[in-house]
């Protein structure tokens, strides 16, 4: 296996297992994870459990293909990968469009904190995917 397998096969984990948490909170138990209370913000967060999930799926698919040692690891990572970096983007975005930031509370820092978790892993990870096409092609 490349090297940092573990790490890779961890942070796919995390990533699945915060993100169903994440929404979780966000549909069941109101006011847990929201920056704010305004329509338009709700609509924008309410746009995004498809497109999370999909992100979810292919994070938990390649963290259960890289612990199984099979090749098809590396797809669901850089699906994985592009997925947080798309998602993130977004999210950045209508923060700074909509003055987010500038209203920093502990639910902010929630989500400064899930924007650059999303853009740094996931830019790793295509990084760390690409560097290791070669071995993980190479698995069963």
């Amino acid at each position: 296996m490349p090297p940092n397998t573990r790490w890779i096969v961890a942070l796919c984990s995390i990533t699945t297992v915060a993100t169903i948490a994440y929404w979780l909170l966000f549909f069941f138990v109101p006011g847990s994870v929201q920056s704010s209370s305004e329509a338009c913000y709700m609509a924008f967060e309410r746009s995004f459990p498809v497109a999370d999930g999909w992100m979810a799926l292919c994070t938990f698919l390649c963290a259960v293909a890289l612990s199984r040692k099979k090749a098809i690891g590396l797809l669901w990572g850089l699906l994985g990968a592009s997925a947080m970096l798309y998602l993130g983007c977004m999210d950045v975005l209508y923060d700074l469009e909509n003055g987010m930031y500038a209203h920093f509370s502990a639910d902010m820092a929630v989500e400064a904190v899930i924007n650059v978790f999303s853009l740094a892993v996931g830019a790793g990870f295509i990084r760390w995917f690409w560097r290791q096409r070669a071995p993980l092609l190479a698995l069963a």
